[in-house]
């Protein structure tokens, strides 16, 4: 080897040296400072996104990574679930004083990080999602405990007269909200309603404000039955009773964003259910399923129009017991409160 291969050869190592000390300080003198190599335009080793709870010298101003809870149930006492999608994506929500413009993934840690609306902190969002300062670990995570939080929400029983939709969409002439805001009812936060009655369907439904209530009695293995009074326009057999109790194939369509019509049609026989016969042309159901008007087509399978549709009773809750007449509502007392503990408590095992 030549002599100027070996200059040449030191040169190389030597600059390879250089660039290795440069890598692991992150930073180099020049005539003006210090340097950040990091912030160079051609950045080797990318800066790794640290939550707050990283490091308690951290002054790192965006959310909390790792555990916590979607941003937009920091809303759910005020605001729908699109709605509050909506305020996130229009930059009017910040965290830890960081705008967000992406509703996208966001998480936020109770109880560390801020979150404000149009500048102003939002307070008490921990309690309305049920969770309290001993049920978070260290990674923001939240552990349901013994005590439920129920005391957090409210919890009423409404007797919905006839054409009352069940929907909480305030431009809806009729909706369920505004009905129930008429006779009497003002909740302290936003309440929707725990499944739904049709327009033509009188009787008990449940209104809440916890957001745990849904997947607790309506989904999967925990749906809770709901007991309904049936008249139809012609006299029912025993024969006909029968085929009800073991179900009969009737074609339900579901409202699944992001599925096509044929994906969301459910062609199925129904589940075995309990009938119990009233009078010549009416019957006492007890479903556990919730198919879209699924009584209604099951008559009609049968050749049957339903005349009355009255549910009188859901999870173990009676309309009879302090709802006389439509247009009533109660706070759910001890006892029905208890059966709401019973199916949160169910739901979380």
């Amino acid at each position: 080897m030549t002599s100027s291969h070996l200059i040449t050869s030191h040169m190389i190592l030597i600059v390879l040296i250089l660039i290795t000390q440069l890598l692991c300080t992150n930073s180099f003198s020049t005539p003006h400072g210090r340097h950040d190599f990091q912030s160079t335009r051609f950045n080797l080793i990318p800066r790794l996104r640290h939550s707050q709870s990283s490091s308690s010298n951290n002054e790192s101003n965006e959310p909390s990574g790792g555990g916590g809870i979607r941003l937009n149930k920091v809303f759910k006492a005020t605001h729908s679930r699109r709605e509050a999608d909506k305020l996130i994506e229009s930059g009017r929500v910040s965290v830890n004083g960081e705008p967000l413009l992406n509703k996208g993934g966001i998480k936020v840690v109770p109880f560390r990080d801020v979150v404000t609306l149009d500048g102003k902190v939002i307070h008490g969002w921990e309690k309305m999602n049920a969770i309290n300062e001993n049920n978070v670990d260290t990674n923001g995570n939240h552990h349901a405990g013994e005590n439920l939080q129920t005391s957090s929400f409210e919890y009423v029983k409404y007797f919905k007269p006839l054409g009352v939709t069940c929907t909480t969409d305030l431009r809806i002439k009729g909706n369920i909200i505004e009905s129930i805001g008429r006779d009497g009812y003002n909740p302290r936060h936003r309440v929707y309603p725990v499944g739904r009655l049709d327009k033509e369907t009188s009787g008990l439904i449940v209104l809440t404000s916890d957001g745990r209530m849904v997947n607790a009695v309506l989904r999967g293995e925990k749906k809770q039955p709901k007991v309904y009074k049936v008249m139809v326009n012609g006299p029912l057999e025993e024969e006909d009773l029968q085929r009800l109790r073991d179900g009969i194939v009737i074609t339900t369509v579901t409202q699944r964003k992001g599925r096509s019509e044929e994906e969301n049609t459910l062609v199925a026989r129904t589940k075995n259910c309990k009938v119990e016969r009233i009078g010549p042309s009416s019957c006492q159901m007890t479903l556990v399923e919730g198919r879209n008007r699924q009584i209604r087509k099951m008559m009609q399978a049968l050749g049957f129009r339903v005349v009355k549709l009255h549910r009188i009773e859901f999870m173990g809750i009676h309309l009879t017991e302090g709802l006389k007449f439509p247009g009533d509502w109660a706070h759910l007392d001890e006892g029905e409160m208890e059966l709401v503990e019973n199916a949160l408590r169910l739901a979380q095992e």
